[in-house]
């Protein structure tokens, strides 16, 4: 899987095959746009708590698309006010492979069960 950032139209173009709340609509516009953005950048520019909860729903709708939202821990660890460990995320909109991994050795196993 590949980061992206989609332009405007791009954006527009995607959601025109998904039927999504205002809610949903703003996470996906934000994060295409914004790759690699905190969860705070997120929660303040879409006023979304749960990051995780509409990246779920939404994901059910952008997969069969080719794309999927999804976080990663970044590679500089982010300390909270005490000093521990935070929960930030970095969110990213990824395009999906268009075949899998395995799929060359799935037609080799496929002929031998013919």
């Amino acid at each position: 899987m590949k980061v992206v950032s989609l332009s405007r139209e791009e954006i527009e173009v995607l959601m025109e095959g998904v039927f999504t709340s205002n809610q949903q609509r703003r996470f996906i516009e934000y994060v295409a746009s914004n790759p690699q953005s905190l969860t705070l950048a997120v929660n303040r520019a879409t006023a979304i708590d749960n990051c995780s909860l509409i990246a779920k729903r939404v994901n059910k709708k952008l997969m069969p698309l080719g794309y999927v939202i999804a976080c990663l821990q970044p590679v500089d660890s982010i300390s909270n006010r005490y000093g521990g460990r935070s929960n930030m995320f970095e969110w990213s909109l990824f395009e999906l492979p268009k075949s899998s991994a395995n799929d060359s050795s799935f037609d080799v196993a496929k002929g031998v069960s013919k």
